[in-house]
């Protein structure tokens, strides 16, 4: 019964490092092969493949009852449209493979998603879950030329703040400058 508890306490504690349930990491040990829902309640889900060899891989889709808004405000637009029923799966390859991580923001409007450059990109995306789009936010053309093509990057979600929707990346690449892997951190959001 104790392992038990002391199990839990640290799976509690790692949850509320991470970002508790708003922060999913994907890849690795720590991949959860299955359905993630979107917390509060909110009308997506991700399914997560963990692919082993084939990297973590992942799916958005619509699971409220008739691919409805559910509790996502959509204010003056009104309009939702992008989903229905015979359209509730969403992924694209440019960050749908190889995550190491996601993140959902308190609003339900977003899903930020990482990804590593073994089989992805190796990028930070913003999926704009009405309009059904996606953004690359980083790294930016300009850091990727400073980094160089010859070396892969990799980023990985850290921390999200509920209250300001923003994420604390990690991007980690190679340094020819340096003979070493630079590890930064970047805060991301609106």
């Amino acid at each position: 019964m104790r392992a038990l508890v002391i199990l839990g306490a640290v799976i509690a504690n790692t949850c509320a490092a991470w970002g508790g349930e708003y922060l999913v990491e994907a890849s690795g040990e720590a991949c959860v092969h299955g359905l993630h829902a979107q917390p509060p309640g909110g009308p997506f889900s991700v399914f997560l493949f963990c692919d082993d060899g084939g990297g973590s891989n992942i799916g958005v889709i619509a699971t409220d009852p008739g691919a409805g808004p559910g509790k996502i405000d959509l204010g003056k637009l009104k309009v939702w449209d992008r989903w229905d029923v015979n359209g509730r799966f969403w992924q694209d390859p440019e960050w749908a493979t190889d995550v190491t991580s996601f993140a959902w923001t308190s609003d339900l409007k977003s899903l930020y998603v990482a990804t590593g450059e073994v089989y992805g990109t190796g990028a930070l995306y913003r999926l704009n879950l009405v309009e059904k789009s996606s953004e690359k936010l980083f790294p930016t053309a300009e850091k990727r030329k400073s980094i160089g093509d010859r070396y892969s990057t990799s980023v990985e979600i850290k921390a999200v703040d509920p209250q300001t929707n923003t994420v604390t990346v990690e991007l980690s690449y190679f340094s020819e400058a340096s003979s070493a892997t630079v590890v930064e951190t970047i805060v991301v959001g609106r």
